[in-house]
């Protein structure tokens, strides 16, 4: 008897390709779709979509472009690292657009033919770019020109930019502000909450045939906090627990079985899952990695009185050293870059927030980590000596310029 049959299940509930059938509509996603159904239908020109990896980014897009298929054209951008002329080829392929010319000005009077023909015939005109973080400066200047091609009372083209929050401190740079200008809806995707991710993994599971999986409230707690809320960690953690479980001969999912099928992932996913393991046994204030096992106690760091970028670290004192060879270390000076950063008190978007600073603020990194998803946490301090922890993409380290 294989896995599937002995949960009686007609298919696997948990895979981790995006799958639209799957789609789970949660307040969160259905908000960003609305969204972009209202761009598109008034004629927006740039929107924007962020979202960490793994919060639903790719299946969020399958489902729009059902949506539109037959009432747009739409260029499905997958591979952003590409020349501004490649990406307009690849544009311009994408629409069936042939051109045997590849003098760009030709190339953009074709588009541009093609988009009025499009419009007066009552259809939309989509580009949509899947992880575009990764999309060069200059590609994002040629995506913000092609959006000159409009007429006198509408836009012509639709522009919808799908990308990790670092796409977003980089639109606020100076050489891409007037794109980030012209960007006039604005969606995120957020890790689920812990009501969601219940309703999650039992929506998934009907879906699947319902079968005979019984999961306890408190193992899909274990499993929330594990995976920060993120849908796609969700999958892999609950997959493997199943699994733990099908090995067990056990319908019954228990909190071994996630702890086992934590330790079952692979290098780059377990080494992070064991820490939240201990780090929440601890208050967050140790953490673990796999190979070796080790335990490393933060360090206690306090503020030099007559420096105040200057932190002392007790690890730094060695015995029998001369008194200046024991100066406290100098840790990394950094700066708010958003507009509102939320400092919380441990790495995790669902930690209580102890304060809200604004842009510019000074803050001294004296730690950081890395969760399964790859988001990156800075543990600071502030200027006035009080310690939390800050997501990585609203810093820059050094110069505030």
């Amino acid at each position: 008897m294989n896995y599937l049959e002995f949960f009686h299940l007609q298919e696997d509930p948990f895979g981790l390709t995006p799958d639209s059938s799957y789609f789970y509509p949660s307040k969160m996603h259905n908000d960003v779709l609305a969204s972009l159904d209202y761009a598109v239908n008034q004629k927006e020109g740039f929107s924007l979509v962020m979202g960490e990896p793994g919060t639903g980014k790719t299946t969020i897009l399958k489902i729009f472009i059902d949506r539109w298929k037959e009432k747009a054209e739409i260029a499905l951008i997958l591979t952003p690292r590409l020349s501004p002329e490649e990406l307009l080829q690849a544009v311009l392929d994408d629409l069936k657009i042939n051109l045997e010319t590849a003098n760009k000005n030709e190339m953009i009077k074709a588009f541009r033919d093609f988009l009025i023909d499009r419009s007066l015939s009552g259809k939309r005109v989509i580009i949509v770019v899947d992880e575009a973080q990764n999309l060069s400066d200059p590609c994002l200047e040629e995506l913000r020109l092609l959006s000159n091609l409009e007429t006198d009372k509408e836009k012509l083209l639709q522009i919808i930019l799908v990308g990790q929050p670092e796409l977003q401190r980089r639109l606020r740079s100076e050489g891409l502000r007037q794109l980030d200008q012209r960007i006039t809806i604005r969606a995120g995707l957020r890790p689920l909450t812990l009501e969601e991710t219940s309703d999650y993994i039992a929506f998934r599971l009907i879906k699947a045939g319902k079968g005979s999986a019984i999961f306890d409230e408190q193992v899909k707690k274990d499993i929330y906090r594990l995976s920060d809320g993120i849908p796609r960690l969700v999958n892999l953690l609950t997959s493997r627990a199943m699994m733990v479980a099908y090995i067990g001969t056990a319908h019954h999912i228990r909190k071994k079985h996630v702890r086992d099928a934590a330790k079952h992932l692979s290098n780059t996913q377990a080494k992070i899952i064991p820490r939240r393991l201990i780090g929440y046994a601890v208050g967050g204030l140790l953490i673990a990695s796999l190979i070796p096992v080790s335990i490393i106690m933060y360090q206690k760091f306090q503020d030099h009185k007559n420096t105040a970028g200057e932190i002392r670290s007790s690890a730094a004192l060695k015995k029998n050293k001369p008194e200046h060879e024991t100066r406290p270390e100098i840790q990394k000076e950094a700066f708010v870059t958003a507009s509102a950063a939320r400092l919380r008190e441990k790495p995790s978007l669902q930690a209580r927030i102890e304060r809200v600073v604004e842009n510019g603020e000074r803050i001294f990194i004296i730690d950081e980590w890395t969760e399964i998803s790859g988001r990156k946490w800075f543990k600071i301090k502030t200027v006035d000596g009080k310690e939390s922890w800050i997501a990585s993409y609203i810093v820059k380290v050094g110069s505030p310029r």
